[in-house]
């Protein structure tokens, strides 16, 4: 663990948290607005959306600026709107203006995730990556449930306005970031930079040389990139040679996110809607629940490296969708139902949310990798944009049973590709995986 990787877990760590606070601070405010704006289920839902639809955007546009200006410069642009988008939701008057406000947040959001699970993957070991990058992953979980803990004490006691003003704090670390770390060294070689590369290198050598005594050995010719000699091509994720690895890891992002976005987004409104408990209640049952997907990020981190990142996925999605199958068979039985089915999924389909940053960037070459990684969070923004709106359809059109059962089975249809398709990467220095 040299300074570089400690720092920089920390400090994009940082940001990560404010990315989960952020993700779910809408949830926080909904059944407030819900009563106070007299909004139906559909708008419910669209404001929910629209965040995630501004994630889409984002995660699909940013990461390509990712690839020729560099990880830590768009990262450090990214914070900086998502946080302020923020602050101005804080400031909205309407249904129309908070989702103008959200989508703008999801924008900024939608691409800093992408880059920054770009840049911890590019600067870790291959040995125990998965343990590395899931450990500082976990970060946006806990950040989720903070914003569920503060959620419920600042939306009640001061006004849902408070949730998005907290969350507008990263604005600040935007200003910091790029002072305090250094770009990542498989871009700058990447980019024929080969001097800024190697000197970031060679403080990681030395720094392990003296904590360890041991002289390091010559670097494997196969760890540096080529230098990049024409203009990305986005086409290139769906070449013969990475496209079945994008369809299957496309599905994976799609279905998991469905599940784990769809709902916790929708938890406090239906508690507070469906059941008629009091606000402080649903939001305290929320966070919960999001308690519960951080012991699941944690079981991920620990056994990552050695199972593996595809027989995990694929363990995960099943235990993800059966409690919510059960709970369509046997029907809602009150508040105690409804949390033990939502904490148990959301704890094993968390844990797959996380894992599938630590595994997409690992599929692709440095050329392409924070595309790569963009576009998969693609997928997962279109299935976290349609869940929250299929759900109010479906919720008001044929009942709560049946949002269960399509919540329910949507997890099977990655698990049969991921246990067909998946390309293990554990342990496997990025250059050999991805050429």
């Amino acid at each position: 663990m040299t300074s570089l990787r400690r720092k920089a877990r920390i400090i994009v760590g940082t940001a990560t948290f404010f990315d989960g606070f952020d993700a779910i601070s809408i949830a926080q405010a909904m059944p407030v607005l819900a009563l106070a704006w007299k909004l139906p289920a559909g708008q419910v839902g669209l404001l929910i959306s629209g965040g995630f639809f501004g994630q889409c955007v984002g995660a699909f546009c940013l990461p390509w600026l990712a690839e020729r200006y560099g990880r830590l410069r768009i990262m450090t642009y990214t914070i900086a709107l998502f946080a302020l988008a923020s602050l101005a939701c804080a400031f909205t008057w309407d249904f129309q203006s908070l989702l103008s406000a959200r989508f703008v947040q999801g924008l900024g959001l939608g691409g800093e995730v992408s880059c920054a699970a770009t840049y911890i993957n590019e600067i870790a070991r291959s040995q125990g990556r998965g343990r590395f990058f899931l450990f500082y992953e976990m970060i946006f979980g806990i950040g989720a449930l903070v914003a569920g803990i503060i959620g419920a004490w600042l939306v009640p006691n001061f006004g849902w306005q408070w949730i998005f003003i907290v969350g507008a704090l990263p604005a600040l670390l935007a200003a910091v970031l790029r002072r305090v770390l250094p770009e990542s060294p498989r871009w700058l070689a990447q980019q024929g930079r080969y001097g800024e590369a190697d000197a970031i290198v060679a403080g990681m050598e030395r720094e392990v040389e003296a904590k360890t005594g041991t002289k390091l050995a010559p670097a494997d010719p196969l760890s540096v990139p080529a230098p990049i000699a024409q203009r990305n091509n986005w086409r290139e994720v769906l070449s013969p040679l990475y496209r079945r690895r994008t369809l299957v890891i496309w599905t994976a992002w799609f279905c998991a996110f469905f599940v784990s976005q769809g709902v916790n987004s929708w938890l406090p409104t239906l508690y507070r809607t469906l059941l008629h408990t009091d606000l402080k209640t649903a939001l305290q049952y929320g966070y919960i629940a999001t308690a519960c997907s951080i012991s699941g990020n944690i079981i991920a981190a620990c056994v990552i490296d050695w199972i593996g990142r595809p027989r995990f996925i694929a363990i995960a999605l099943p235990l993800g969708g059966l409690p919510l199958l059960v709970l369509a068979y046997v029907g809602l039985h009150g508040e105690y139902s409804l949390l033990a089915a939502a904490s148990l999924s959301y704890m094993w389909t968390g844990s797959i949310s996380i894992v599938l940053y630590l595994y997409t960037p690992e599929l692709y070459p440095t050329r392409m990798r924070a595309m790569g990684c963009g576009f998969g969070a693609t997928w997962r923004n279109v299935a976290t944009t349609l869940s929250p709106m299929l759900i109010g359809y479906v919720l008001m059109t044929q009942g709560i049973n049946y949002v269960f059962l399509m919540l329910g089975s949507v997890p099977f249809i990655a698990m049969f590709v991921m246990l067909a398709f998946g390309t293990e990467t554990k342990g496997r220095i990025l250059e050999e995986v991805s050429p």
